[in-house]
């Protein structure tokens, strides 16, 4: 039963971390972190803890290959986990919107902890815009 619902994770696992090493060789800075954020979340809650470490996994290669501090998404994400959307849960009753609210405060953390380790350039507001997109449209589309 469990590898039925979580069978396609593992391949997106994957592209996700192909995608951030190619890209970051040619400086094209796609981090599709928002959907391994999202996963991270579903492992959480769903106790899938082999899931989990495959999520960490992947959030300490895009943090290396963006030059972010190591486990700096997992912290962002337990704090948002346990104490941003306890508090948030109860404003929407729709689960697609509400992915889509965790995304932006996920973005938006993650855009504070990118000022403070690589500092403030505005070619930098423009990557995380077109990051948001990217991913607000493969989880509202595709997953």
């Amino acid at each position: 039963m469990i590898k039925k619902q979580t069978s396609y994770y593992i391949p997106i696992f994957s592209i996700v971390i192909l995608s951030n090493i190619l890209f970051s060789t040619y400086f094209i800075p796609i981090f599709l972190s928002g959907i391994i954020f999202l996963m991270f979340l579903h492992s959480l809650k769903k106790e899938y803890y082999y899931l989990l470490f495959f999520s960490i996994v992947t959030f300490l290669i895009i943090e290396n290959t963006h030059g972010l501090k190591p486990f700096s998404f997992t912290f962002i994400s337990v704090f948002i986990y346990f104490f941003i959307i306890p508090k948030v849960k109860h404003l929407f009753s729709s689960s697609s919107f509400s992915e889509f609210f965790y995304i932006v405060i996920f973005y938006t953390s993650f855009f504070i902890v990118y000022i403070f380790s690589n500092g403030y350039d505005t070619s930098s507001y423009d990557v995380f815009i077109i990051n948001f997109i990217i991913d607000s449209l493969l989880i509202g589309f595709i997953l």
